[in-house]
């Protein structure tokens, strides 16, 4: 019976395994510049992943923003702009020196969670201050009422023209048919407009 309890467990252990391969996770992926202490926002796409992907730690900040105005999501960053240097002699080739040097431009990438519901992200420093900002409700799934207005709007006028260039192509198509019952409604009328004089 405790066999039978294992092995029940180990498939259970197997199905969520498989089903966390299957559901991977979503993340915005932003690329960054960095130039003398202003952070601009090149681009942004998704990025799927079957681990969770963490920034290096920092004092930076992404405010995630919905519809409505409201923070879903704050994710922290550092900054890529420091490196190590060696000083290497150019007669010995042995290091004489290094330390860290600091750059004042770089460009990196950081991630943040995906949120259905996402509208805006906002970035800023370790004091707070605002540093970048872009719309993100091109990946979102909800829509603002406004958008989803002129989205309707738009939807009602494609239907209107398709309406309107079907029929004249029908029309069109069928040009002669229309022509040989016009002819037969013109052969009738003078059918019936000279027995009437008969």
């Amino acid at each position: 019976m405790k066999n039978i309890y294992f092995i029940f467990i180990i498939i259970l252990i197997s199905l969520v395994n498989i089903q966390a391969v299957q559901e991977p996770l979503i993340y915005y992926k932003f690329e960054l510049s960095y130039n003398h202490g202003n952070i601009t926002i090149n681009s942004t796409e998704i990025e799927f992943s079957n681990k969770i992907i963490e920034n290096p730690a920092g004092l930076y900040f992404v405010r995630v923003l919905d519809y409505n105005g409201k923070t879903i999501n704050i994710t922290s960053f550092g900054l890529h702009n420091k490196i190590l240097y060696d000083e290497v002699d150019s007669e010995t080739g042995e290091i004489i020196g290094g330390g860290l040097l600091e750059l004042n431009q770089t460009s990196f990438e950081i991630f943040v969670p995906y949120y259905e519901d996402s509208k805006e992200i906002i970035i800023y420093d370790k004091d707070l201050a605002e540093l970048s900002k872009r719309d993100i409700s091109e990946y979102s799934k909800e829509k603002s009422p406004e958008f989803e207005e002129i989205e309707e709007e738009d939807e009602v006028k494609k239907i209107e023209t398709y309406q309107k260039e079907n029929f004249i192509e029908k029309v069109s198509n069928y040009w002669w048919i229309l022509l040989i019952i016009l002819i037969i409604l013109l052969i009738i009328l003078i059918y019936f407009l000279n027995k009437k004089d008969l």
